[in-house]
C-alpha cells in the first residue's frame, strides 16, 4: 500500500524546490497541469534541485506533483508509484519520463528535465524556448545574464 502524501507535506516540498537558486549543477524539472485550462490546468513551475538523486527522490515520493494530494487520485497516485519502484538517478531517463507522462495524462506532464546548464546552452527545442522567450535569442546567454535568468526560471509560473 502507497500511502498517499499529505497537502501540506506536498506544499512543502514544492516551495522549497521553487525557490532553490538554480546553479550549472542543479538538476531540475519543468512540469504543467495538464488538466483543461477552464480548471486551472495549463500553469507550470520549473522545481530545482541538488542532485538527480534528489530529483529523483523527489518524483517517488510525489509522482504525481500537484495532485498528489488528492484523494480521488488514489490508483493513479498508486499506477505512477509502481512506475518509479525501480527507478534510481542511474536509470532516470526520457523513457521513463514518457511513461510518467502517459500514467499521468490529463493530470501532469513533466515538458522539461534537465540540468540548468542544459537551459543555458542547450539545443533542445525547450532551452532554446526559454532563452528567447527570456533575452528574444535562442543563441546561448552571455555569463552576465545567468543570475537574471535563474530568477527568471525561479519565477515562471508564480
Amino acid at each position: 500500500m502507497h500511502a498517499v502524501p499529505n497537502h501540506a507535506e506536498l506544499e512543502q516540498a514544492f516551495e522549497k524546490s521553487f525557490e532553490k537558486e538554480p546553479t550549472s549543477y542543479s538538476w531540475g524539472l519543468f512540469a504543467y497541469d495538464d488538466a483543461p485550462g477552464a480548471i486551472g490546468g495549463g500553469s507550470g513551475n520549473f522545481s530545482w534541485f541538488d542532485s538527480k538523486d534528489e530529483l529523483v527522490g523527489f518524483l517517488t515520493k510525489f509522482p504525481l506533483l500537484a495532485h498528489s494530494s488528492d484523494s480521488t487520485d488514489t490508483e493513479l497516485f498508486v499506477r505512477a508509484k509502481h512506475c518509479l519502484a525501480q527507478i534510481t538517478a542511474e536509470n532516470f531517463d526520457q523513457k521513463v519520463v514518457d511513461d510518467l507522462n502517459k500514467i499521468n495524462s490529463g493530470v501532469e506532464q513533466i515538458q522539461w528535465l534537465g540540468q540548468f546548464d542544459d537551459l543555458l546552452s542547450g539545443e533542445s527545442e525547450f532551452a532554446k524556448g526559454m532563452r528567447k522567450f527570456f533575452s528574444g535569442t535562442s543563441e546561448k546567454l552571455a555569463k552576465s545574464r545567468i543570475p537574471e535568468f535563474a530568477e527568471f526560471l525561479r519565477n515562471w509560473g508564480h
